[in-house]
């Protein structure tokens, strides 16, 4: 701005008339002194921030939320209390939370075929959700939920064939006191024994032992409910190329209605646990696998220490042969020594 103005003063002061005025208003101009820098800087950064904060505030009150989450928008200074249809959702260890107006427990195949139906043709989507123990959400959707907590029922059990079949949502700790009536127990599963069947078999939960498959493994048939087509049977025999994507599905190929699951016979474990550290587990991993029906490490964060643990069953668990340090008279001589310390201190506080 201050050369376009000395260029038109300059051209003036280049015309007869007036000489002296243009040429003093000329050296003022010249001669002043320009703006600090640091002042210069510091309107131009405020002026930046102005401009985002003005920018964030527009785009957060004029964006358009769904229906289901108009309960974050915010009031400034006040937050809007949550509507009385949401329901709030959590996963087991209560990392992750989702709001949602759409829960659905539905406690027969015809619910839920129905519940599916309806979701499709509203072109919504529904997530399975078990008991929510996966540490990622996985389970969790804003948009809407469905959990089989309703149907919870043991439906048959062959003892012979060794198989049972249940509806996905009965828990796992209630399947296996089922199945002890009968002898039975599963070949694998989690310490944890919350989960929903369906859900359990639907992440390829794993449960521990180098020579134990995973969960779905034990899977014999499945019913699995889609929203186009219905209810359909899987197993080896029926849709057999189906049956082993949708056996570890993660929920994405529908959801699990009825599951028949092969059993094993029902037997005892001895367990054993112990303290170790990463060079020892290193040093001994793959002679514990092979060893051990079931072994798992629990590390303790921040810490060099892991807790072993070793399941065997009994013809297999070796007592450990401990030499004792001391003869039974010995062990027991400190005992007698506290005694007799405590009783001549209280004797003495007594007679004072």
């Amino acid at each position: 701005m201050r050369h376009l103005l000395l260029s038109r003063l300059l051209r003036r002061a280049s015309s007869p008339s007036q000489p002296h005025h243009n040429l003093q208003l000329i050296r003022a101009l010249s001669s002043s002194s320009p703006l600090p820098a640091s002042d210069t800087d510091l309107r131009k950064y405020a002026g930046y921030a102005l401009l985002v904060l003005g920018c964030g505030a527009a785009t957060y009150y004029s964006f358009p939320f769904p229906p289901d989450a108009l309960h974050k928008k915010a009031v400034p200074f006040k937050y809007a209390p949550l509507p009385d249809d949401l329901h709030t959702v959590s996963n087991w260890s209560g990392t992750h939370e989702v709001h949602t107006r759409v829960l659905l427990q539905p406690d027969s195949i015809p619910a839920l075929e129905d519940a599916l139906a309806t979701a499709h043709r509203e072109r919504r989507r529904l997530r399975p959700l078990g008991s929510g123990l996966s540490p990622n959400g996985l389970g969790l959707s804003r948009a809407g939920m469905v959990n089989l907590a309703l149907m919870d029922k043991v439906l048959d059990v062959d003892v012979k064939k060794k198989t049972v079949t249940v509806q996905a949502g009965i828990r796992v700790a209630e399947l296996v006191d089922a199945l002890s009536k009968h002898g039975l127990t599963l070949q694998n599963f989690a310490s944890i024994r919350e989960q929903q069947v369906g859900g359990i078999i639907q992440v390829g939960a794993h449960g521990t032992g180098a020579r134990l498959p995973p969960i779905d493994e034990q899977v014999i048939s499945m019913k699995l409910v889609t929203p186009a087509k219905g209810t359909i049977e899987l197993s080896r025999e029926k849709n057999p190329d189906l049956f082993y994507l949708a056996r570890c599905g993660l929920g994405g190929l529908g959801v699990v209605a009825e599951v028949t699951l092969q059993c094993v016979e029902r037997h005892q474990l001895v367990e054993h646990t112990f303290v170790s550290n990463a060079d020892e587990i290193k040093k001994n991993h793959q002679n514990w696998l092979s060893e051990n029906k079931h072994i798992k490490y629990l590390w303790i964060p921040y810490t060099d220490t892991v807790v072993v643990v070793q399941c065997n069953p009994p013809s297999r668990w070796k007592t450990p042969k401990l030499a004792s340090k001391y003869v039974k008279d010995e062990a027991l001589q400190h005992v007698r020594d506290l005694y007799r310390e405590s009783l001549k201190k209280y004797r003495c506080e007594h007679l004072a």
